[in-house]
């Protein structure tokens, strides 16, 4: 075999394909929240409008078409991302919604009942929120760590 090179297989061709996709979507996604991000940065930072009241500065229809927006393309991101991942990716993908909502659903109850004690304050949403995401991240991450 000297001077010839080995043409790709099929599977080495979809893969790369899949691949491709894989970094486009999370291309789009990514310049998608660039530009509501920026909209939003750029309107406040021209009214001199503080942070916290950046889309009470804004006509309502920006506000709706900016959520409208960002929703689609959410939206749009998670199809195009399931369509072009691989059956482990799809599974550890499974495994870290999973745990995000488990711990939704352990620490929202929770609080509350605190908070109904008045133990605690009221849940606090946000906090609730980032750390459903720290949790399915973490177990995602985990997947991934344990597999390389």
């Amino acid at each position: 075999m000297t001077g010839k090179t080995m043409s790709k297989s099929e599977g080495e061709r979809l893969e790369q394909g899949r691949r491709r996709k894989f970094w486009r979507i999370i291309g789009f996604i990514l310049v998608a929240g660039m530009i509501v991000g920026g909209v939003t940065g750029y309107v406040g930072a021209h009214n001199e409008v503080p942070i916290e009241q950046t889309f009470t500065a804004m006509p309502d229809a920006t506000v709706i078409a900016l959520v409208l927006l960002g929703a689609a393309a959410f939206t749009y991101g998670c199809w195009a991302f399931m369509k072009a991942i691989d059956e482990v990716e799809l599974a550890d993908n499974l495994w870290g919604s999973t745990a995000g909502y488990y711990a939704y659903s352990v620490l929202f109850p929770s609080w509350w009942v605190l908070g109904q004690a008045e133990i605690t304050t009221e849940p606090n949403h946000w906090a609730i929120f980032f750390l459903s995401l720290a949790a399915g991240s973490a177990v995602y991450v985990y997947r991934k760590w344990r597999a390389r």
